[in-house]
């Protein structure tokens, strides 16, 4: 019986999550409210409040979804015991598809336009994101060069390096502002995001590119 009150629980908090993020993407942050988000998630604003304090803690834990996802994806590309540039790529293009999405463009902007009056909701999203994902880039690229697949550096330099090849400033400022148009296609983007950090950290073997 106790499971069974637990599983309902975590099924209305879930449901009142992804009525809330539907309407954060549908109306911002500045427009969405308690009364709206219960009224998607079909339950009692009384219930709501039965979850989360408020409007800020609500978003919060949509951010907290948000990394969580792009996270699971990342840890199993991370794990994988392919070569060094099919990881490199399969991540890069699951990160690259993730930046790409509408959910986390409208998101961004909103974490962004909040920073002053809720920075931490910013840090989480920063931390839970970011600097999450550079850790996580990091220990694949220290694994690698102890494996003697990636000439030895400093992981988390190198890891800066990879991603802000991937996914430099000007990138994500366009893909914000929905001008991702004005850069190459995100496997173009992806394979030559790799060559370059293979052919500066990769050992001999590493470096040559596969034959086509």
């Amino acid at each position: 019986m106790a499971k069974q009150i637990r599983g309902s629980q975590t099924d209305h908090r879930s449901r009142i999550l992804d009525a809330a993020t539907d309407v954060f993407l549908e109306c911002g942050y500045e427009v969405t409210s308690t009364t709206r988000i219960a009224e998607r998630a079909r339950v009692s604003k009384r219930e709501v409040y039965s979850y989360f304090r408020d409007k800020r803690d609500i978003f919060a834990a949509v951010i907290t979804d948000l990394q969580t996802d792009i996270q699971s994806r990342a840890n199993a590309d991370w794990s994988s015991a392919g070569n060094v540039r099919d990881v490199l790529t399969k991540a890069g293009t699951e990160l690259l598809q993730f930046v790409n999405s509408r959910r986390f463009r409208i998101l961004f902007r909103i974490a962004a336009a909040e920073s002053s009056r809720d920075p931490v909701s910013s840090r989480k999203f920063y931390f839970l994101g970011p600097a999450l994902g550079r850790k996580k880039t990091a220990a694949f690229l220290k694994r690698q060069m102890v494996a003697g697949n990636l000439r030895k550096a400093d992981p988390l330099e190198a890891a800066d390096d990879f991603l802000d090849l991937l996914i430099s400033a000007r990138y994500l400022t366009a893909v914000v502002l929905g001008q991702r148009q004005s850069f190459p296609k995100p496997q173009i983007q992806v394979k030559h995001a790799v060559d370059i950090f293979l052919n500066f950290y990769g050992a001999n073997e590493t470096r040559r590119r596969p034959s086509s």
